[in-house]
């Protein structure tokens, strides 16, 4: 790195990428989307975060979206308890998409864009 990138991103503060920083977030990016199916499929913890149940579903929360399905756990493992016919019915009628695996796959991807701010 030159020393006017480093002084650049001293003097602005802001997170100026270099071409290094840029490359390995760039791996990371493509090792996580590498592993994102892996990671969509066997998700019963957290399949989306907050902030997207609020704009891609009529919830306001993942715990409003949980109490909201048709299980009798208001978890996501309930969920995904469900058979697959009833969880896409309930994902169809309550958000942007038609499946739960749809869902889960834009969360994945938003997430991972996000936090690779790429």
């Amino acid at each position: 790195m030159s020393l006017g990138t480093q002084a650049l991103g001293m003097v602005l503060d802001s997170g100026v990428k270099t071409h290094e920083s840029l490359h390995t977030s760039l791996t990371t990016a493509i090792e996580r989307a590498f592993t994102l199916e892996t990671w969509v499929s066997s998700s019963r913890k957290r399949v989306a975060s907050e902030s997207f149940i609020r704009r891609r579903t009529q919830f306001g929360s993942v715990d409003e979206f949980c109490v909201a399905s048709p299980c009798d756990d208001d978890t996501l493992g309930g969920i995904q308890q469900l058979s697959a016919d009833e969880r896409d019915a309930f994902v169809a009628r309550t958000t942007d998409f038609e499946t739960w695996t749809a869902m889960k796959q834009s969360a994945a991807v938003e997430d991972l864009v996000t936090l690779q701010n790429v």
